[in-house]
């Protein structure tokens, strides 16, 4: 049940637009399930990668109409996956204001999609939230999921397959 729901979900984001970048909703996602997979990442953190998005899907918006997809589709993820993933989550957008903040190198990396969305998004994180935001012990991780995220646009690239990424994100005592 679980893994039908998850497979759903992410065939939603087939042909959705991602905000301007050159590949759709689902591309992104499995990309950057593929680039969690890639670096040895843990099913928890390939989940997050597939799923980051997931609060743009309109019926997790629903749920939180007024809230960012980041905190919708955390609010969502934790009821399906649990309190880790769901962190993951919903910390991707802290964790690219944090690494603007905190690496000089990062802004570079960012499409142009993304440096619009930062400011949408509140610029660069305060001296505080940065701090407040590294202390967490999955902190790292979010910023791994967050560079996996960024690396995830490429229209060209090739994608392993949504089951060979779900039995990654998934794995069968999980499922």
């Amino acid at each position: 049940m679980l893994r039908e729901t998850v497979r759903a979900d992410l065939l939603a984001m087939a042909d959705l637009p991602y905000d301007g970048e050159d590949v759709d909703q689902l591309t992104h996602a499995l990309q950057a399930g593929a680039l969690a997979v890639e670096a040895g990442a843990r099913p928890a953190l390939v989940a997050a990668a597939l799923l980051h998005d997931v609060g743009r899907l309109p019926h997790v918006e629903a749920a939180l109409p007024a809230a960012p997809h980041e905190r919708a589709g955390a609010a969502y993820v934790t009821r399906l996956l649990g309190q880790e993933v769901g962190w993951l989550v919903g910390s991707h957008v802290l964790a690219k204001r944090a690494l603007v903040a905190t690496d000089p190198d990062y802004l570079a990396l960012l499409s142009p999609t993304s440096v619009r969305t930062l400011r949408e998004q509140g610029g660069p994180a305060a001296g505080d939230e940065v701090e407040r935001f590294l202390r967490h012990p999955l902190a790292a991780d979010a910023m791994a999921l967050r560079r996996w995220d960024d690396g995830a646009k490429d229209p060209s690239a090739p994608t392993p397959s949504l089951e060979a990424l779900l039995d990654a994100a998934l794995p069968a005592d999980a499922a």
